[in-house]
């Protein structure tokens, strides 16, 4: 028998009972409460003629519910999409009718965040279930489970039957449904778990959205019987260290523009985490200055992941905590470095003809592994180019060093190409990072009428005022090529960023094109 991630529910609710497996704030649920109540889901969803394929949508912010109803769309086999309550009621649609839902669960704050989608849906046929509060919606969570019943009827099934559709963040264009298998779901927990060194007396914190991959990180207690602690509804920052030492997190992950904030909080407030031991880190590129911030900051080990949606989110690689301190401690090129590709993955660099890149030359990242996408729901076309000879191509650039350490230098479409040289945006941003007035950078390519593109760095300065974009560019000139330097400086007081905190570099690159940001010459005619 090859177990499922329903089947380690069912071991922690009989192995741990009474362990609690959520926290959010004064409320929490056990492992055994948690099993019960997504059967009862389970049984009142198998009522209403719903049963393995039919795909429940979650609209939501992140509460235990929602965590019930994950497990009880396991049980049955119903894959679950999640669906961010910051969409407007048009992409709700998108995602709703792209992954053909047959249920959508909705808290109760979100309904007016629909529009008039709920009448649309409703009579379509869509089941609309409501809960944590006042609602209009056809059915309510708590009355369909106290109507029910745990008598729940498990259908069979196979390591490749569908769990779950991920949307992709968008950042490319419309967002795509990712489509995950169940083997891919239990791999990515299981090992995650394993090469973080998360134990089951650990008390995980992962504040982020279910809407997206991350949901994977928040259940994959799942496999070990850890306790996961919820944020309330949605991160918070001022929240965020109080629930950390309610509940005596251990471990917790932020993402960079998170980690940024916390670190000013905590310096300001004079805020202690004494039971806080390791700090993950991932989602977008973070550079050196801050990793150092943050160690000094928190006084803990710290580990960067590297994920992607197509792979269940994965991890792909981990860097240590023991590599973390080798790079503070002066081997600073790992700090640069998202970690060792986990063993669960087979990792490669492959140039543009598909051939294996020897060590330290760039190319694009392929993965093979259980955790790899089954595809992308209704697109052959795009699902033929991704996926090629049990291969995943990532579109990420990057190169692996001779001890094993992967580091990522780019997306394929952030690549600027100023003259005939290439510019990896990532690798000028980390310089920027590194000046001390400077707060957040990014970098794009601008239309320039002798380069073909040039080198752009649009920057959020500590001190607008004291700014000195001469001083700048001599200190870019002394740590990077000359093709590399920055051909303009813009500053800003925001970068656009997308709602898994992503910067938008398409939509800074459409700013300078109609005319919102400026460079100092003309684009060169079409």
């Amino acid at each position: 028998m090859t177990a499922l991630v329903r089947d380690f529910l069912l071991r922690a609710a009989k192995a741990m009972p009474k362990k609690i497996a959520f926290y959010e704030g004064d409320r929490s649920i056990d492992w055994a409460t948690l099993n019960q109540r997504a059967n009862l889901f389970a049984k009142a969803l198998q009522k209403e003629g719903i049963g393995k394929g039919d795909v429940v949508g979650i609209l939501s912010h992140e509460h235990i519910e929602i965590y019930e109803a994950f497990h009880g769309c396991l049980k049955l086999g119903a894959p679950r999409v999640g669906i961010n309550w910051r969409f407007s009621p048009k992409e709700m649609l998108y995602v709703i009718k792209d992954s053909n839902a047959k249920v959508v669960l909705v808290q109760a704050n979100c309904v007016e965040l629909m529009g008039d989608l709920p009448e649309k849906l409703a009579s379509e046929g869509i089941i609309l279930i409501g809960y944590g509060g006042e609602h209009e919606l056809p059915y309510d969570y708590e009355k369909l489970l106290s109507s029910s019943d745990i008598d729940v009827t498990l259908p069979e099934i196979h390591n490749d039957d569908l769990a779950a559709i991920s949307y992709t963040s968008g950042t490319t264009g419309s967002p795509k449904g990712v489509l995950l298998s169940q083997v891919a779901l239990r791999e990515a927990m299981m090992n995650t778990v394993l090469n973080l060194g998360l134990a089951p007396n650990d008390v995980w914190y992962a504040p982020t959205s279910s809407a997206w991959i991350t949901f994977v990180l928040i259940t994959m207690n799942t496999v070990n019987g850890m306790t996961s602690v919820l944020p309330e509804g949605d991160f918070d920052p001022d929240e965020y260290f109080a629930h950390i030492n309610k509940h005596k997190v251990t471990v917790t992950i932020m993402v960079p523009i998170m980690m940024r904030r916390l670190i000013q909080l905590k310096e300001e407030k004079g805020i202690e985490l004494p039971s806080l031991r390791l700090i993950t880190y991932g989602s977008s590129p973070s550079t050196p200055e801050l990793i150092r911030r943050a160690t000094e900051a928190f006084g803990c080990d710290m580990s960067q992941l590297y994920g992607v949606t197509e792979a269940t989110g994965g991890w792909i690689c981990v860097m240590s905590p023991e590599d973390t301190r080798r790079g503070l401690a002066g081997e600073e090129h790992l700090l640069r470095s998202c970690g060792r590709p986990t063993l669960h993955f087979d990792v490669e660099i492959r140039d543009d003809k598909d051939v294996v890149c020897p060590p330290d030359t760039i190319g694009e990242i392929w993965l093979r592994s259980d955790s790899v996408m089954t595809g992308y729901l209704g697109l052959e076309e795009q699902t033929n180019a991704a996926l090629q000879g049990g291969w995943l191509c990532t579109n990420d650039l990057g190169y692996i060093d001779e001890e094993g350490f992967l580091y990522l230098t780019d997306r394929k479409n952030n690549l600027i190409i100023t003259g005939s040289a290439n510019v990896f945006p990532s690798m000028v941003e980390n310089v920027l990072d590194e000046h001390e007035n400077i707060t957040e950078v990014a970098v794009v390519g601008v239309p320039h009428p002798e380069w073909d593109e040039a080198v752009v760095a649009v920057i959020i300065a500590k001190n607008a005022d004291a700014f000195d974009s001469d001083e700048v560019i001599a200190f870019s000139k002394t740590r990077m090529a000359k093709f590399e330097v920055p051909k303009a400086l813009v500053l800003v007081d925001d970068l656009p960023k997308g709602l898994t905190g992503k910067v938008l570099k398409k939509d800074i690159q459409a700013m300078f094109k109609d005319g919102r940001l400026s460079v100092p010459w003309d684009f060169p005619s079409q």
